[in-house]
C-alpha cells in the first residue's frame, strides 16, 4: 500500500465518524456560537464539511498562496447544505488523493506570498497536518458545541459519554 492509499484508508474511516457529527448539528441552532470570537455551529460544521476537498485541491498544486483568513466562514442555511458539501468534499478527496505517487507525496509543497516562501513541507506532511489532523481538531470542537447545545455527542474512538463505539453495540 502506498502513502496515498494509506491516507485514503484513514480518511474513509474518519469520514464515517465526521458524518455522524455533522448529521447531529441542530438545524434550528445554526447561528448559535459559544463565544463572540467563535464561529457559529453552522460555520464550523460547514468548514469541517468543505475543508478536506479544499485541502486536497491545494495539495495537488506544487505551491499555493496562503488562504484569505480575513473573510468570514460562510453561514449555511440548513443542515442539508452541510451534508451535501461534505459529500462533495469526500468525493473530491477520493478522486484526487489516490492519484499521488509516493514520489509526489515526498515532493516539497510550498506556501508563497508575493514570491516569498512562507512554508515548505513534503506533500504528505501537508495532507497529514491540514487534511487529516485539521479535520480531527475541528470535529473535536464540534463535539464541544454539540455538548453545550444538549445534543448527544457521537462516539469517536471510544465512548463519548452519550454512546458506545459501534463495535461495542
Amino acid at each position: 500500500m502506498n502513502i496515498a492509499e494509506t491516507f485514503l484508508s484513514e480518511f474513509h474511516q474518519e469520514s464515517k465518524t465526521t458524518r455522524r457529527f455533522l448529521e447531529r448539528v441542530p438545524g434550528d441552532k445554526l447561528s448559535w456560537k459559544p463565544h463572540e470570537k467563535s464561529m457559529t455551529v453552522g460555520q464550523l460544521a460547514l468548514h469541517i464539511a468543505m475543508s478536506p476537498g479544499q485541502v486536497i485541491q491545494l495539495a495537488s498544486q506544487d505551491e499555493s498562496p496562503p488562504p484569505d483568513f480575513s473573510r468570514p466562514n460562510p453561514q449555511p442555511e440548513n443542515v442539508s447544505e452541510i451534508i451535501s458539501a461534505f459529500e462533495d468534499s469526500v468525493a473530491t478527496v477520493q478522486r484526487i488523493l489516490p492519484a499521488f505517487s509516493d514520489t509526489q507525496m515526498h515532493a516539497i509543497w510550498r506556501l508563497k506570498a508575493d514570491g516569498r516562501e512562507l512554508m515548505a513541507m513534503p506533500r504528505s506532511a501537508l495532507i497529514r497536518m491540514i487534511l487529516l489532523n485539521h479535520l480531527y481538531h475541528h470535529r473535536g470542537q464540534l463535539g464541544v458545541y454539540l455538548r453545550l447545545l444538549g445534543v448527544s455527542v457521537p462516539s469517536s474512538y471510544g465512548p463519548s459519554g452519550d454512546e458506545l463505539p459501534e463495535f461495542m453495540t
